[in-house]
């Protein structure tokens, strides 16, 4: 604390001891007596050229506003020798002196140019359409029903041909066959969605119905037909023979046999054949969009007498 005291203090305490030493030059200049007019003996006046530095430096002290009150002993007698080793005490205190920092210039006329920079903000890009179509798997080998949501056509392509073109907020029915994938082109934007391979179906017969006597065996439920496919509706289901179904749902039949009417016409049928006698039926399955997965499946009826 006492260094930074002694920083900020010793300007001021260096500059007393100017003035004090001015005022020291001046009684030397004109005896005790303070009247400057009086005119002292020449031999016991000061040089010059002390009187011209002590003014130099009066001249700064004033220019920092400084006038300080000195308190001196006028009846004190100061000779040219006493006034050398003063200046020379001056000379050393003028080394410790810091420099006075040159004024600030301030032009108050002059317009102050202050330049704004205009910050834009930046416009976010155009939020791009997507042409994809939510909700619907794509299966092969089948008919999807697709509706165009956008404001420009659906373009639906795949394996470099064109599936279909959908006007804008309609619906269209597109037929796949083994496509790996379909291209959605909406203007310049497109997307490419998978499909998904189709399984072929199955047919299950399951018989139900006891043995016996012909008459037995047509009076009641012999086998049940079960369809087993992701996709009926792909699907063309025939049951051919000397029976009669009945459909339980879209993809279950029962078959019954109605193979003859009456005794003579079961001896007329067995004529020539051994037992046991046998009638048969075919359940055929067709897929409409795929030939390769047609099948045919074989149920058989058994009997021994009328």
């Amino acid at each position: 604390m006492t260094l930074f005291l002694d920083f900020i203090f010793r300007p001021y305490s260096i500059i007393y001891q100017v003035l004090y030493i001015f005022v020291i030059c001046v009684i030397a200049l004109k005896g005790a007596d303070i009247n400057l007019e009086e005119v002292l003996d020449a031999k016991q006046v000061v040089k010059k050229t002390y009187a011209d530095s002590l003014k130099k430096y009066i001249d700064s002290i004033l220019a920092l506003g400084l006038i300080p009150s000195i308190n001196i002993d006028t009846n004190a007698k100061y000779t040219a020798e006493d006034m050398a080793q003063l200046m020379a005490q001056l000379e050393q205190l003028k080394k410790d002196v810091p420099p006075i920092p040159p004024p600030i210039q301030i032009e108050r006329d002059k317009p102050i140019d202050v330049k704004i920079t205009k910050t834009e903000t930046p416009i976010p890009p155009k939020e791009q359409t997507i042409a994809r179509v939510q909700g619907i798997e794509l299966l092969q080998y089948s008919v999807s029903k697709i509706k165009n949501p956008y404001a420009e056509t659906l373009v639906l392509t795949a394996d470099g041909r064109t599936l279909a073109s959908i006007p804008p907020q309609q619906s269209a029915s597109v037929q796949l066959g083994g496509e790996s994938s379909v291209k959605f082109t909406v203007g310049n934007n497109s997307d490419v969605k998978p499909t998904k391979p189709k399984q072929a179906p199955k047919v299950d017969i399951q018989k139900v119905g006891g043995g016996g006597s012909l008459r037995q065996i047509q009076n009641s439920i012999g086998y049940r037909v079960t369809i087993i496919s992701s996709n009926p509706g792909d699907l063309s289901v025939s049951i051919s023979g000397p029976i009669k179904t009945q459909q339980v749902s879209p993809t279950v039949w029962d078959v019954t046999l109605s193979l003859l009417g009456s005794e003579a016409a079961f001896d007329a049928w067995t004529k020539g054949k051994t037992e046991p006698y046998k009638a048969s039926f075919t359940v055929s399955v067709k897929d409409k969009y795929n030939p390769k997965f047609s099948v045919s499946q074989i149920g058989v009826f058994t009997f021994e007498k009328w």
